[in-house]
């Protein structure tokens, strides 16, 4: 089955085609917005991968916590692509990504996306299987529920957060984000969340673990 699969869930936007492995990736750092680039980037994987839109079965979106802003745009080409074309699209929870990345780590993998305001979305797995609930905490907290374990991975685009404290402790250990793993590991999932729930709704929207913040309107 051919993917498209979409992260607008952090700063980085990363478009990827799989078929069985990735065939091709783009990857856009700031301060290139995901509302500029996002069909640009797709355009550039597609090309690279030698297939047009036409080939593509299944469009595998990272579905947050992450980015309010991000996750609204990535969700909504998506949701158009899939409108326009007759496509599938099912969204994929983005700490379940980096989860089933580094399933062949041994231990506890904990990825860790900045939630600003000194709080972290995070999550604990073992193997690929998630272990308890998505977290939206202050990263203090997050030590205190995993102090116990010997031996746990950081990863996921704001693992660095993290490094302090494996400095201190050994056995925890902090790894840079490898955007091919990451990107294989969304089709993947992409690919099972369809064969077993089927394509996603009309009304499906991101994962938020806190109400998206709304600017105080300006006095007139």
């Amino acid at each position: 089955m051919t993917v498209l699969s979409i992260d607008t869930s952090i700063p980085t936007l990363r478009v990827g085609v799989s078929n069985k492995k990735l065939l091709a990736m783009s990857v856009l750092t700031p301060p290139v917005t995901h509302a500029e680039a996002i069909l640009p980037a797709v355009e550039q994987a597609l090309q690279e991968a030698g297939i047009t839109i036409k080939n593509v079965e299944l469009l595998a979106v990272a579905g947050g916590p992450g980015s309010f802003t991000g996750l609204r745009i990535g969700i909504a080409t998506a949701k158009g692509l899939s409108l326009g074309l007759g496509i599938p699209i099912v969204l994929v929870p983005t700490l379940d990504i980096y989860g089933w990345a580094w399933k062949e780590l041994e231990g506890i993998v904990v990825p860790v996306i900045d939630a600003r305001k000194h709080r972290v979305y995070c999550a604990s797995y073992h193997r690929g299987q998630r272990i308890g609930n998505w977290m939206d905490i202050e990263l203090t907290q997050l030590i205190q529920k995993i102090h116990g374990e010997d031996k746990v991975h950081f990863v996921g685009p704001d693992a660095e957060l993290a490094e302090t404290i494996c400095l201190e402790r050994e056995g925890w250990i902090l790894h840079k984000p490898d955007p091919e793993k990451e990107m294989e590991s969304l089709s993947f999932l992409g690919i099972n969340t369809y064969i077993e729930k089927g394509g996603a709704s009309d009304t499906a929207g991101p994962i938020y673990l806190r109400e998206p913040e709304i600017g105080t309107p300006i006095a007139r």
